[in-house]
C-alpha cells in the first residue's frame, strides 16, 4: 500500500445496534417458552411481551437514524391503530389494559417487518438462517425426550411450570412443543427452519456442509415426531415453493438431488430410530379417521378459519367488541380465571368481532395486502435468481394471513419471517453506503484541510 494513496476506510455500519436487536428478538422468539417454563415459571405472564421492549428500543434507534420506514402499509398499519384503539376505548369493552394489549397484539410489532427489509440485506439474511440451523440440532434432541417422556415429565411442563400442560396425541405421548409454550411455536419454527434448509440445499456454497447434513436429519426428525399436522401441511408448502423455483431455474435440480443422496445415510440413521417409527403412528392416526382424514383435518378447517370470519360480520356489532377481547390473555384481565377464547379460536372471526364490520374487515384487508405485497417483492427477487426471498416467504405467507397474533409465539414467527423476506431481497443494494476512493489531495490555500478539498474541490 502506498504512503501517498492509502486504501478507503472501511465505514461503520449505521445500523449495527439495530441488527443486534433484530438477533435479540430472534433468540427471543425462540427461547421465551423455555423461560415462561422451566427458568422463569413465576412471570410466565409477563415474558408473555418480553420482546416488546426490543421492539419498542429498534423504533426509537430507526427514528433517531432516520430509518423507520414510512410507506403506504406502515401508515395504514400506525393510523388503523389509532383509530381502532380509540373506538375500543368508547364502544368496547371499557377495559384500558385490554385494549393497550389488544393494540400490541395487532399493530405493535407489524412494522418492524418493513423496518427489517430497510436495514437487512442478504448477507445478514442468511447468517439469520444459518443461527436457525445451528438451533435445529440441540432442538430435535429436546423434543425427541419430549415424546418419549411421561407427559407430567418436567420437560413437559406447561407455561408458569404447570404439570402436564401439553397436548395429548394418544399412545401416552404428547405433542412436543420444544423450548416453546406451545406446540404451534415448534409448528412456525419447524416451518421456517425447513425452508431455510430447503434454500441452503440449492444454494450451499454459503453454507458449511456439515452444518447442512446435520440440521437435515434434525428437521426431518422433529416433522415426524411433532404430532402435528400444521407442521407437516407448513413444510409441504414450502417443498412446494422449492418445485416452483427449481421449475423457474431447472439448474438447481441436479445440486438438490445430489444432496439428497450424499444425506441418505443420515436420513436413513433417523429413519431406523424407534421414535421415528412411533412418530410415523402418531401421524397416522392423526391423518386417519381419528384425525379426521386430510380434506377434513386441514382442506376444510383451513378454509372454514376464513370464512367463519366472514360469516362473523352479521352478528357482530358495528365497532365490534373492543380491541384484546378475542385474546387469551383478556380473561385473565377481565377476572375470568383461565386462559380460553372469549369470543373465537379462529384468527379472522376473532379480528372481526373485536373490530366489528369496518375495522375487523380493514385489519384484514391490511393482512392480505401485506401477504401480496411481499409476496410480489418476492417474485421479483425470484426473476433475478434470488430464490431466498420467496424460499422464507413460503413459512410465513400463511402465518401473515391467519396466524393468531393473540398468541405472541405466533405473532413473532409472522413478523420476523416477513421482515426476513424483505431484508433477503437486498442482495444487491448494499446497507453500508460505499465510499468513493479516495484521491490524494494536496493541502489547498489558506491552510484549507483535505476534507474541505473533499467537500469543495480544489481550485
Amino acid at each position: 500500500m502506498n504512503a501517498s494513496n492509502p486504501e478507503p476506510e472501511v465505514p461503520k455500519d449505521p445500523y449495527k445496534l439495530i441488527k443486534w436487536l433484530i438477533w435479540c428478538y430472534f433468540l427471543l422468539l425462540i427461547y421465551e417458552g423455555a423461560l415462561r417454563k422451566w427458568i422463569l415459571p413465576g412471570l410466565a405472564n409477563p415474558l408473555l411481551i418480553v420482546r416488546d421492549p426490543v421492539v419498542i428500543l429498534i423504533y426509537l434507534l430507526a427514528l433517531s437514524k432516520g430509518a423507520f420506514p414510512d410507506d403506504g402499509l406502515v401508515a395504514w398499519i400506525n393510523g388503523m391503530g389509532i383509530l381502532t384503539f380509540l373506538v375500543s376505548l368508547v364502544a368496547g369493552s371499557g377495559n384500558i389494559l385490554v385494549s393497550i394489549y389488544g393494540w400490541r397484539t395487532d399493530f405493535l410489532h407489524l412494522p418492524l417487518i418493513f423496518l427489517m427489509g430497510k436495514v437487512l440485506n442478504a448477507k445478514d439474511v442468511k447468517r439469520l438462517c444459518i443461527g436457525l440451523l445451528l438451533t435445529a440440532i440441540p432442538m430435535a434432541f429436546l423434543v425427541m425426550v419430549q415424546f418419549k417422556s411421561s407427559p407430567t415429565a418436567w420437560v413437559n411442563a406447561g407455561v408458569g411450570g404447570s404439570e402436564g400442560g401439553q397436548l395429548d396425541v394418544g399412545f401416552g405421548k404428547i405433542r412436543p412443543p420444544g423450548t416453546f409454550s406451545f406446540t404451534n411455536g415448534l409448528a412456525n419454527y419447524v416451518s421456517l427452519v425447513a425452508a431455510c434448509l430447503l434454500y441452503a440445499v440449492i444454494e450451499r456454497k454459503y453454507y458449511p456442509k456439515w452444518l447442512l447434513f446435520s440440521a437435515a436429519p434434525a428437521v426431518m426428525l422433529m416433522i415426524t415426531i411433532s404430532g402435528s399436522r400444521a407442521t407437516v401441511s407448513a413444510v409441504v408448502v414450502s417443498v412446494a415453493f422449492l418445485a416452483l423455483v427449481c421449475l423457474r431455474y431447472p439448474s438447481y435440480i441436479g445440486g438438490s438431488f445430489k444432496f439428497v443422496l450424499l444425506a441418505l445415510p443420515g436420513l436413513w440413521l433417523v429413519m431406523s430410530l424407534p421414535v421415528f417409527q412411533e412418530g410415523i403412528m402418531v401421524h397416522t392416526k392423526r391423518f386417519g379417521e381419528a384425525g379426521g382424514g386430510v380434506q377434513h383435518g386441514i382442506v376444510e378447517r383451513t378454509f372454514s378459519d376464513y370464512l367463519n370470519g366472514i360469516y362473523a360480520v352479521a352478528d357482530t356489532p358495528f365497532f365490534g367488541m373492543g380491541l384484546g377481547m378475542g385474546t387469551n390473555a383478556a380473561a385473565g384481565m377481565l377476572g375470568n380465571g383461565q386462559r380460553t377464547f372469549l369470543l373465537a379460536e379462529g384468527e379472522w372471526e376473532r379480528v372481526v368481532k373485536e373490530g366489528g364490520p369496518v375495522f375487523g374487515l380493514g385489519f384484514l384487508l391490511l393482512r392480505v395486502a401485506m401477504a401480496a405485497y411481499i409476496g410480489l417483492i418476492c417474485m421479483g427477487a425470484l426473476g433475478r435468481k434470488n430464490p431466498l426471498p420467496l424460499m422464507i416467504l413460503s413459512a410465513c405467507l400463511l402465518p401473515v394471513l391467519n396466524a393468531q397474533f393473540g398468541q405472541p409465539t405466533a405473532l413473532g414467527f409472522a413478523v420476523f419471517g416477513a421482515g426476513l423476506c424483505l431484508g433477503a431481497v437486498n442482495e444487491a443494494v448494499e446497507a453500508i453506503p460505499r465510499l468513493q476512493p479516495i484521491r490524494t489531495l494536496q493541502r489547498g490555500p489558506r491552510g484549507r484541510s483535505i476534507h474541505a478539498e473533499m467537500l469543495h474541490g480544489s481550485k
